[in-house]
């Protein structure tokens, strides 16, 4: 509950702004976090909050895909990979996402 609490501050403090979050899932337990993510696209679409979320849980990824699946247009995942020394931005929009954790892609 102090997580979740912590997020939902986080979220109103930063209303018509940014908000950025190491490792969104501690705390939270996996049965829950698709119930966190819905929370976080509904609290940010009604105040004007661009989230950024960090994390390397498969969990918590496919969690993020489902309640993405209500907000096709907000949610994305962008997975960072560095390669021969540069850092390369790769993007995926929900319909990707949902192919990802169907087929337990990895994109970690």
């Amino acid at each position: 509950m102090n997580r979740i609490f912590e997020l939902a501050l986080g979220l109103v403090n930063s209303k018509s702004g940014l908000f950025l979050v190491d490792e969104v899932e501690n705390g939270v337990h996996y049965s829950a976090q698709e119930q966190l993510w819905r929370f976080i696209f509904e609290a940010a679409s009604q105040l004007g909050v661009q989230v950024f979320a960090t994390t390397h849980s498969w969990d918590c990824i496919a969690a993020f895909q489902k309640a993405a699946s209500s907000h096709p247009e907000d949610g994305m995942l962008i997975s960072l990979a560095q390669t021969d020394g540069d850092i390369k931005a790769t993007v995926f929009n929900e319909g990707d996402l949902e192919i990802i954790t169907r087929e337990s892609i990895e994109v970690r």
